[in-house]
């Protein structure tokens, strides 16, 4: 099958979801196109230049024109098709012609499966899939269900209309996402994210707590303040008793602001901001890492949560969203409610105080679930079947 993939830019080769799918999809024979703001250097297949809008009038205006006659040279029934599908929606003439441009780059290919990676990606193309007769499918990820339609109400009334099969990351997320509109006779099918276990892989066991000198614990997250971070640092501030090492992997805008409270509690010399760190560049962070935290506010599942259960290291996350389906609490690790720092600080005291054979039951349990439920090698079976040809018959 010839399928699209739609993104907002072209993936980097940390984003191994992404990366992972493209390369599950061309392994099972199938032709991949992706559809993206371009990255010359990414050859995995086929990238397509999605049509960009330009800050000057005038530019603008030629590169529609241009993109219109184009568009209406190489397949004219199909620029009517969507022009009158646009219209049936109740948008205006304006929307339609910029609807147009926006897809015309889709619009000029001939595909089996138009796919878009992230929900968000849909707006404004739900009827591009329809306009060459192929299927659409969506895949529903964290901040595209739980954030932006609390911003955009009913933003995705269209897609739920249109979509033939939904993917999601989480079961949580898929009731989200009915919550939100998405018709329980729509197909969807869960397909959790999923890691390479042998690069992530458990070297030895971890010391008994009471043998270290000093915790190390560990947190892989941008500086977002839906991660949670400032919750973390708190709970962090509540360890008076503990000799403790704190560091945070990532970079974002909430940087000052975490500082700033890092600096209030006194903790400059515990809790560490390193920055941006390449995904490549990552294991040496867990392999250093007694515990690792993701205490965020919202999370669709979270594979920085798997690397560390893979590489051994006792995880505590959240109640947020898909990482309750991430650890099981108190087997793979533990789960802890949201917005309760001393709660979280009572949770890590407990766990040092715990039995090294007991937490060596954790650690075994969460590297063994992850290999047999959330390895690359299970998740080309699922996407290969995601788009099984058997849902080409007419619903």
């Amino acid at each position: 099958m010839k399928i699209g993939l739609v993104l907002i830019k072209t993936p980097s080769f940390s984003e191994e979801f992404l990366i992972s799918k493209i390369n599950i999809l061309q392994q099972e024979g199938h032709e991949v196109i992706l559809f993206a703001h371009g990255n010359n250097s990414f050859n995995m297949c086929e990238v397509v230049e999605m049509p960009k809008v330009s800050n000057f009038f005038f530019l603008q205006i030629i590169k529609m024109t241009f993109a219109y006659l184009t568009i209406t040279i190489q397949c004219p029934i199909i620029v009517i098709n969507f022009l009158r599908f646009e219209k049936l929606d109740g948008r205006s003439f304006r929307q339609r012609w910029e609807n147009l441009y926006l897809g015309s780059k889709i619009l000029s290919k001939n595909l089996d499966w138009l796919h878009f990676c992230f929900t968000t990606a849909a707006l404004r193309k739900e009827n591009i899939a329809k306009s060459i007769g192929a299927k659409m499918g969506v895949s529903l990820r964290g901040y595209d269900i739980t954030i932006f339609p609390l911003k955009n109400q009913n933003c995705y009334s269209s897609l739920w209309q249109r979509v033939d099969k939904v993917h999601s990351i989480s079961h949580s997320l898929l009731k989200k996402a009915k919550k939100h509109g998405l018709n329980s006779s729509t197909m969807q099918e869960v397909i959790f994210p999923a890691i390479n276990t042998q690069r992530f892989k458990n070297i030895k066991l971890k010391d008994s707590f009471n043998s270290k000198k000093t915790i190390e614990i560990l947190t892989v997250a941008r500086l977002h303040w839906i991660k949670g971070l400032e919750y973390t640092i708190e709970a962090a501030g509540k360890l008076k008793s503990v000799n403790f090492n704190y560091t945070v992997v990532g970079s974002g805008v909430e940087y000052e602001r975490l500082m700033l409270v890092i600096n209030e509690l006194n903790l400059k010399n515990k809790v560490k901001l390193v920055g941006y760190v390449p995904h490549e560049d990552i294991v040496p962070f867990y392999e250093k890492a007694d515990l690792y935290i993701q205490y965020s506010l919202e999370e669709g599942f979270c594979n920085a949560v798997l690397e560390a259960q893979s590489m051994g290291i006792l995880t505590v996350v959240s109640d947020a969203s898909g990482l309750n389906e991430n650890v099981v609490d108190g087997k793979t690790g533990w789960v802890v409610p949201k917005r309760k720092p001393a709660l979280l600080a009572r949770k890590i005291k407990q766990i040092i105080s715990m039995k090294n054979d007991k937490l060596n039951l954790i650690r075994l349990n969460a590297i063994e679930r992850v290999k047999n439920k959330f390895d690359l090698s299970i998740q080309k079976k699922h996407f290969n079947s995601f788009f099984n040809e058997n849902l080409f018959q007419d619903k």
